[in-house]
């Protein structure tokens, strides 16, 4: 029976009626009320007490304080309680009643002290039942919270209360869960029950849904993956926040399944001890069979929990996302395998002797801590558990080697002057001897070897003996520079262990190896289940064609908010998913994952919702409820040692997760925070570096795979946002909440359980991505290939894979490799670093030369092709010519860079010779040739009819891998901080390069083929044909004559186009054709270059471009064409000024090329303004390489548009804000349309601008000064121009008739054709008027005067402009910085000032008046000149007195004439 306060008989009613009695303050109090007394009584007392009287005290002995009830009567008064507004006027937003007696929280707080035969409460046994409130909700905002907000119960035995006190009470917090108290047992951690073979894995269910919860959804669909979200934006949590608890009912705690029962409260765990998850599991079982053996009864769901709104229901009742596994795909998890630790897994290998043999997946090192020691860990075969388990061993005494090279004779060190002594191996043994003390090393041993050399050192000789030494790698490494008189070079220095093993031992990738007289450790040194040590690297062997174990894959996502105080990511939600029989070389599962779970905690100023458990409860959920970030951190380690996964997966993991992960175990000081790896480590690496390598390292032993690298190498999307790879990869939307509405959410159980969901279909979708990627199957063929390290495959970037390629091909061949430079480029020379290019970029920063020529590009021949285009191509260029002209280290005699003085230009640009061909094939074609070889193999056996689709899927990842490595062998030649860095051999490829495609360029044209286009591998030929059959065949035709000419080289037909707009260099648009058979084919779009496909134009801009694009390409009339294009910009520009477009569709999307804070002109990028914002909001922090989306708007200022760039999230929030239509229309659309339609005659931009509704004048201007700027640029062409083209932006003269007043505008001398022409001043164009300007050519020249001046005027205001359209920045302050184009502008400071109005534009303005009042000339253009010169002499006086008026101020202007004299006076003042 449940006690219930009993108001007739409650001691504690005081001052209040029995009517009032069941107020919170009279039946909940937890404090003993001292009955109040007056001050006079009191000093009564006193004075008694003085003179010695006794003061007796009488205690009145009440026999029955509570009444019982039963369990429905209880529960109906609570319900009753909870739906009582006992608070006036606070519209129900204030205080929450929870109903129940305080004593039942007092049950809770003491059911440490009742032992097993107490019931606790949902979250298991607190150690001294101090911490056991604080797991998940107390009822938020009721006045008992406010008063009782304590993160520490106040002990009962001490008089001092030190709950008050927070930053004591979180100390004593720490200090109460690392000591056990005295009265409890130990807790034990366990993990959730297995589950059964067909259990659902909806994340919240342990049990089928019923029908009554998801009546119309049984099954989800499988492409949708958006959480429905709540209704409404929940308001932000009250203030008041204490500590929070879960208060269960008995009547709950025994209707819960057993997996709620069974979920864990970790805030009494001691995280100091190892977590054993065995022992708990059997108390549980007692207590659950006690509490079976009960009546259970039935507890009716409060209404007021449930949600209202169908879609909340839909988003979190088994509805679209929570998806549940089929019957057949679900396995138990295995069970967990105890290994005998005194002993090694042992079999007999193929000698017979007994090894331990592992499939080795990770390997690492710490070169300063612990030299000469690589830890390699896998997974090794346990025969008796039949389950591959976790393994970590340890090779020791891998020794430093290094090759000295003697001299010929030695030098004297001080002065560095050649003796005529000779040098001996014995000579450079005894220096080496002498040097050893010298250096600390105490023990060496050497040999002479002979070794071979063909890189960039000069005066190394190819072929030479050397003497090797061998030391301790424990014994300090020697400088990489050190030099001596008996030896020039020392290599080898820094070559670390890692290296050394991977190469000696033929280590390529993750294999199999087998370990012979392994032997066992005497301290822990990993978390994995099996460890061993190779006390030298020679034990260890590979094993060839055996299949690489299944591997046990987590993926975890989690949600962060961000602390006020110290702005730090505080972690909030996790989940993860598991698999535990991921194959590596196959094609992943259907469903990828097998089980899961999900913890979530709270801000420490929010507090969970009153019913969150009874809610996780109700939806089945499987939630762990922790009450501290601490605890939740302490759950994840202690799921990740149990669980024990291979492979971690995430989306920027790397770069986020990991790293805050990290910092927050830090911060809350959970021990044991190697557990998020495999090697036990005591110091934490220094976080937030770049390239997420001390992440990496920190959890090192396991893989990391990161689905945003390995998305960015191996697909092209706009984003790598996880939004972005969930629509383009597996084409499902995703739903978002922002970092600042996290904790919104707590403000109720439906929004709390909404945000588990999106963190635990964040994890899916992770995963999903990773498989449909085919992620680790690739990784791993590359690394077998490369012969690397397979975590740093998965960390992208393949310059690392290609040097141990050439590492371990090099070494085969007795190689002496290059050494590794750290933090400075290889082999560059002096010169090659001030090598700067005059020219500079649009952002006004000087470009470096590059250091060799590249590919080439042939001038296009701009304009718009309606006949067939063939597209012909070289099959992978660079690697073709490396093995066609065996270019290699090996056989291209080249001069070493900074071998001699470079003097003249020519030595810059100096190619090597191309081999000799009787040469043997070099290393480098060698293995580009075994590559492109097996690439051909597999395809072959792809081919293969009937061939099993997930062997097929293997072949196509392995061709996949061997193409991407080959392509990518080229990179390192030229690649300046690669180790194999060679720029002679990387200039020769690209210069064969060039002279292949122009020889094929004059070898076509040889077969009157016009060849329009062409650029590093391939051409483009006008076939002037609309048969495809003949264009095939001409296709073929040129295909063999080519080919002919080379061995390995290869041109194909890459495409045919229907159509094709060329525009520039780069950019063009083609239709290409797809052939059907039958003569029959379809049209596909292409775009190259153009507007339409970079990331930094938004998609309204891209929307019209592909338009306008569709309708060039079309087959329609051009009239039509253009009636279109006019119509739909029309269209555009209305819907944009109405707002009738969605915002996602003013969207600019520009990466990072480096981190926010490193841009030296942030204010005038706008990407990094916003990627700056986003920064300082808390979540994840934007870095170099992410894709920042922003809208440019209008805030009142006047700042550049660059600087008015906001976030798309700002704009919905912050007031004031809207989206600036006029940059859009003017500086995104306009400029797309522009250039697209360039080549179509007739369309100009003033056209497009009025069609978009904008000012023409503006772009007027504009089209001036591009002309001007050609005309410019292309020596002689100003006099080839016509009248026509050279006058076409000046202004029109205007007079206005002064008999009728009509405006007469004039632009030439002459109107009308044939007879009929006549001079134009001849009669207003107001046919009724009838008058003559001619008659008023005073006005006309007073007029015509007037506007000189004007223009003049305009031209001496000196208003200069910003050239970049989207500043438009408008001054007459000429600023301080200036460069070579002119000065740079003081708002924007990328662009340069140009003059409103220039000189040359205001002679072309003086000069067209000239010309529209020149008779002369006129006449001697026109046809009739005769007839001119006969008639109108009084015409002709009135045009020459005006030519008059304006040949006098041109007179004055000195623009168009060269004055020698003044040329050369300084030269005559020097006589």
């Amino acid at each position: 029976m449940a006690p219930v306060s009993n108001p007739d008989k409650d001691a504690d009613g005081g001052d209040y009626d029995a009517a009032d009695s069941c107020g919170i303050a009279a039946t909940r109090s937890r404090r003993e009320k001292r009955e109040k007394v007056g001050r006079k009584s009191a000093l009564e007392q006193l004075k008694r007490a003085k003179k010695g009287e006794k003061v007796k005290y009488e205690v009145e002995d009440i026999s029955s304080v509570y009444e019982e009830v039963d369990e429905e009567q209880y529960s109906k008064m609570v319900r009753e309680r909870q739906d009582d507004d006992w608070i006036i006027d606070d519209d129900g937003t204030g205080y929450v009643e929870d109903g129940r007696e305080i004593f039942d929280e007092d049950l809770e707080d003491n059911a440490s002290e009742k032992g097993p035969k107490g019931k606790p409460g949902k979250g298991g046994v607190s150690k001294d039942g101090k911490n056991a409130k604080k797991v998940a909700v107390s009822k938020p905002n009721s006045i008992k919270s406010m008063f009782m907000n304590s993160n520490v119960r106040k002990p009962a035995e001490k008089d001092v209360d030190l709950s008050k006190d927070d930053l004591l009470g979180d100390i004593l917090q720490d200090l109460h869960s690392e000591k056990p108290a005295l009265l409890t047992p130990p807790p034990v951690i366990t993990l959730k029950k297995k589950k059964a073979l067909g259990s659902p894995m909806n994340p919240f269910s342990v049990k089928p849904q019923t029908p009554k919860h998801s009546p119309s959804a049984p099954v989800s669909k499988p492409r949708l993956a958006v959480p429905c979200p709540p209704p409404a934006d929940p308001s932000p949590v009250p203030a008041p926040k204490p500590a929070p608890s879960i208060h269960t009912k008995k009547p709950k705690v025994e209707e819960e399944p057993e997996e709620v029962a069974d979920s864990l409260e970790f805030d009494g765990v001691d995280f100091d001890e190892p977590m054993e998850l065995g022992a708990e599991e059997q108390e549980e079982v007692a207590v659950k069979a006690k509490e079976e053996a009960e009546p259970k009864p039935i507890v009716k769901v409060e209404p007021k929990t449930e949600p209202n709104d169908e879609v909340l229901k839909l988003g979190m009742i088994g509805g679209s996302c929570w998806e549940k596994m089929e019957e057949e795909e679900v396995e138990e998890a295995p069970v967990e395998v105890q290994v005998d630790s005194s002993q090694l897994p042992l079999i007999e290998g193929p000698d017979g002797e007994m090894v331990f043999r592992f499939y080795w997946l990770d390997a690492f090192e710490d070169q300063f801590s612990q030299p000469g020691v690589v830890y390699l860990f896998g997974k090794v075969w346990i025969e008796s558990a039949k389950a591959h388990v976790s393994c970590c061993v340890a090779v020791k005494n891998i020794e430093r080697t290094m090759y000295f090279l003697p001299r010929e004779h030695r030098v004297n060190l001080a002065s560095g002057e050649e003796t005529d002594i000779p040098v001996g191996m014995m000579d450079v043994y005894q220096e080496f001897n002498d040097l050893s003390e010298k250096f600390k090393i105490m023990k060496f041993k050497s040999r002479k070897v002979e070794k071979n050399y063909a890189f960039e050192i000069p005066d190394v000789p190819t072929q030479c003996e050397y003497l090797e030494v061998r030391y301790s790698a424990e014994m300090p490494q020697l400088p990489s520079d050190l030099k001596g008189s008996t030896f020039s070079h020392v290599f080898g220095t820094n070559t670390s262990s890692l290296e050394h093993l991977l190469l000696s031992r033929k280590i390529r990738g993750p294999c199999w190896l087998d370990i012979k007289t392994p032997t066992l450790i005497s301290q822990p040194m990993s978390w994995c289940k099996v460890e061993a040590i190779a006390l030298k690297s020679d034990l260890i062997s590979v094993v060839k064609d055996l299949p690489p174990p299944p591997l046990v894959v987590m993926s975890i996502s989690l949600k962060t908010v961000q602390n006020p105080k110290t702005h730090h990511n505080e972690i909030v939600s996790l989940a993860a998913l598991i698999h535990y029989k991921f194959p590596l070389d196959k094609a992943p599962p259907r469903i990828p994952y097998q089980t899961h779970f999900c913890v979530v905690s709270k801000p420490n100023d929010c507090i969970y919702p009153y019913d969150f458990k009874d809610a996780v409860v109700k939806k089945n959920g499987v939630v762990e409820i922790a009450a501290t970030e601490r605890t939740l951190l302490g759950f994840f380690l202690a799921k990740m040692h149990k669980i024990d996964p291979d492979v971690l997966v995430g989306h920027d993991i790397l770069g986020f997760d990991l790293e805050v992960l990290l910092q927050r175990i830090n911060v809350c000081k959970v021990p044991f925070w190697s557990k998020i790896g495999r090697l036990r480590r005591a110091n934490m690496p220094k976080l937030g570096g770049r390239g997420g390598f001390a992440e990496k390292s920190a959890a090192c032993g396991r893989l990391v795979c990161d689905v945003e690298i390995s998305a960015k190498e191996l697909i092209r999307c706009k984003s790598y946002h996880l939004t972005e790879l969930a629509a383009q990869i597996l084409k499902t939307e995703r739903a978002v909440v922002s970092p600042e509405n996290i904790r919104n959410l707590y403000s109720d159980s439906p929004h709390l359980l909404y945000l588990l969901e999106l963190t635990w279909m964040d994890a899916k979708l992770i995963l999903q991505i990773m498989c449909e990627l085919n992620v680790l199957p690739l990784a791993l063929q590359i690394t077998n290939i490369a012969g690397n390290v397979m975590s740093r495959t998965l960390m992208g970037g393949r310059s690392e894979r290609n040097e141990y390629l050439l590492l371990h091909a090099f070494h085969e061949k007795n190689y002496i490799v290059p050494d590794k430079q750290f933090f400075k480029k290889h082999q560059q020379d002096p010169g090659e670093d001030e090598d700067v290019d005059l020219g500079k970029s649009k952002s006004g920063k000087v470009r470096k030369k590059a250091a060799y020529a590249g590919g080439l590009v042939l001038e296009p021949k701009v304009g718009f092709y309606d006949k067939f285009i063939l597209l012909l191509d070289f099959n992978s260029l660079y690697p073709s010519i490396i093995q066609e002209f065996n270019i290699c280290f090996t056989t291209v005699q080249r001069e070493a860079p900074g071998s001699r003085k470079k003097t003249e230009e020519e030595d810059i640009d100096e190619v090597p010779e191309v081999p000799d061909s009787d040469l043997e094939m070099g290393v480098l074609p060698k293995e580009i040739r075994k590559l492109v070889e097996r690439r051909r193999q597999v395809k072959q056996l792809m081919k293969q009819p009937d061939l099993n689709p997930d062997l097929y899927l293997q072949y196509d990842i392995r061709q996949k891998a061997l193409k991407l490595t080959a392509n990518s062998m080229y990179g390192c030649l030229g690649f300046s901080y690669s180790r194999f860095y060679a720029k002679p051999l990387a200039a020769l490829v690209t210069h064969k390069g060039r002279e292949i495609l122009m020889h094929t360029k004059d070898m076509v044209q040889k077969m009157n083929l016009d060849v329009i286009y062409g650029d590093t591998d391939s051409i483009m030929i006008n076939t002037n044909s609309s048969n495809l059959e003949e264009v095939m065949k001409l296709g073929n035709k040129v295909k063999s004559e080519v080919n002919k000419l080379y061995k390995l080289l290869e041109i194909d037909i890459d495409g045919v186009f229907k159509s094709l707009l060329l525009l520039k260099k780069k950019k063009y648009a083609a239709l290409t054709v797809e052939q059907l058979g039958d003569g029959r084919y379809t049209t596909k779009q292409e775009f190259k270059g153009l507007d339409i496909v970079r990331r930094d134009w938004c998609d309204l801009a891209k929307e019209c471009g592909n338009y306008v694009i569709g309708q060039i390409l079309s087959d329609q009339n051009r009239d039509i064409i253009l009636e279109n294009i006019q119509q739909h910009l029309i269209e555009v520009g209305e819907k944009v000024a109405s707002g009738s477009i969605p915002v996602n569709m003013f969207e600019i999307h520009k990466a990072l090329a480096k981190d926010p804070q490193d841009y030296p002109d942030k204010k005038s990028l706008p990407h990094v303004h916003v990627a700056l914002w986003i920064n300082s909001q808390g979540g994840r922090k934007v870095k170099a390489g992410d894709t920042i989306s922003y809208v440019i708007c209008q805030d009142g200022s006047n700042l550049g548009a660059s600087q008015r760039a906001y976030a798309p999230e700002q704009l919905q929030k912050q007031p004031g804000l809207t989206l600036d239509n006029q940059y859009y229309l003017s500086q995104q659309v306009h400029p797309v349309v522009g250039r697209i339609c360039e080549p179509i005659e007739g369309v100009d931009g003033v056209l497009i601008a009025t069609w978009l509704g904008l000012d023409p004048g503006q772009f007027r201007a504009q089209q001036r000064q591009q002309r001007e700027e050609e005309a410019d640029g292309v020596l002689g062409v100003p006099p080839q121009l016509t009248d026509e083209e050279r006058y076409r932006d000046c202004e029109r003269f205007s007079f206005s008739c002064p008999d009728c007043g009509t405006e007469n505008i004039y632009d030439s001398v002459f109107e009308g054709a044939g007879n009929v022409m006549e001079p134009s001043l001849k009669r207003c164009c107001h046919i009724p008027c009838g008058g003559s300007p001619l008659e008023h050519p005073v006005q006309i020249s007073n007029k015509l005067l007037l506007d000189i001046r004007r223009h003049i005027r305009k031209f001496y205001s000196g208003w200069l402009l910003c050239e970049d359209q989207a500043c438009q920045n408008r001054t007459r302050r000429l600023p301080v910085a200036f460069s070579r184009s002119g000065p740079i502008c003081p708002l924007c400071y990328k662009s340069t000032l140009k003059p409103e109005y220039s000189e040359k534009a205001l002679y072309n303005q003086l000069s067209f008046y000239r010309f529209i009042f020149d008779w002369d000339y006129a006449v001697t253009k026109g046809d009739d000149k005769q007839r001119f010169k006969s008639a109108w002499a009084k015409e002709r006086e009135v045009y020459k007195k005006l030519k008059g008026v304006v040949d006098r101020v041109l007179v004055s202007s000195s623009y168009s004439e060269v004055n020698l004299s003044k040329l050369f006076q300084a030269f005559t003042t020097l006589k």
